[in-house]
């Protein structure tokens, strides 16, 4: 294993726990609030799915990249190894579906148009988000099918007439997928990404109006107001820019492997792609008032406990 490669791991450890931590707090304090009133509002119902599909992602991203970084294995565990590539695309596809509905549903509550569609969406979108994250565990689990023999093996040492338990393998994704397969794969994380784009211009077209408005009034009250649009928009565009890098970064993963592309370019990609789940999760907790005052508290606490522990 190259100094690159165990470089990239290293990274991928980091973007683990990371992200492992900060999905997990807005797991467990939305849990925590939905046991103690016994209901979830819309958007943590949203957050909440997210956090969970992204929390077992990065660990299906990285045990498939163990795999991927891995010499020639047995023949069994390229079995193992086929599971974990395919959960990896049913739950990158599921997240994908998640943060589209998140990106629709602030759209709605926050933008301000006329439409006679976009009004009747903002009366009725907290009763269609259980509708629509069910359905997408429904579509994502129909766009993975590509996967299931997405992973090829080649006896090494062996022939394949005498196999026994032992026998030595490489296993890749495969090159010779058939085009239906691919082009159910490539829809599988386009329509969602095409989706999201839409209300997220949306949304920002809608601060920037109002924001324009709000800087004809001078009073200071106004200028908060102005400010706090400002810090959405900002939220927001890192929101797209993380969005958008997993996006290329898994199509480009996918293309690569299949093509046997050059390994460290496709390492490079692999770290951009798992910097998503806890990057955009960091971004959640510092715009949603109840998750960062969560996460100061988990910091103030854990600060406590290795003073403690020092002295």
């Amino acid at each position: 294993m190259s100094l690159a490669i165990i470089i990239a791991l290293s990274i991928l450890v980091i973007e683990l726990i990371i992200g492992i931590i900060a999905n997990g707090l807005i797991i467990i304090v939305n849990c925590t609030a939905w046991i103690r009133s016994r209901k979830l509002t819309s958007c943590d119902m949203i957050l909440t799915s997210l956090g969970i599909s992204r929390f077992f992602l990065q660990c299906m991203i990285f045990a498939n990249n163990i795999f991927f970084a891995s010499s020639p294995v047995m023949d069994g565990q390229c079995d193992i190894w086929r599971i974990i590539y395919i959960v990896w695309m049913y739950l990158s596809i599921l997240s994908l579906w998640f943060a589209t509905w998140l990106s629709v549903f602030y759209c709605v509550k926050i933008a301000n148009f006329s439409q006679p569609l976009f009004l009747w969406l903002k009366r009725r979108i907290s009763g269609l988000l259980p509708k629509l994250l069910m359905g997408s565990l429904l579509v994502s689990l129909v766009t993975c099918v590509s996967s299931v023999n997405a992973i090829d093996r080649k006896y090494v040492g062996n022939s394949t007439n005498n196999m026994s338990m032992n026998t030595r393998v490489k296993c890749r994704p495969k090159s010779n997928l058939s085009s239906g397969l691919v082009i159910l794969s490539m829809l599988g994380y386009s329509f969602p990404f095409f989706i999201f784009i839409i209300p997220s211009v949306l949304l920002i077209i809608s601060l920037w109006r109002h924001t324009k408005r709000m800087e004809k009034n001078t009073s200071s009250s106004q200028d908060t107001i102005v400010e706090a649009h400002v810090s959405a928009v900002k939220g927001l565009v890192s929101f797209i820019f993380f969005y958008v890098s997993y996006f290329m970064a898994q199509v480009i993963f996918s293309i690569g492997t299949s093509a046997h592309s050059n390994v460290y370019f496709i390492w490079f990609w692999v770290v951009v792609m798992t910097a998503y789940p806890c990057g955009h999760a960091i971004v959640l907790i510092l715009s949603n008032p109840k998750l960062k005052r969560a996460a100061v508290r988990a910091l103030n606490y854990a600060k406590c406990r290795l003073k403690d522990g020092a002295s």
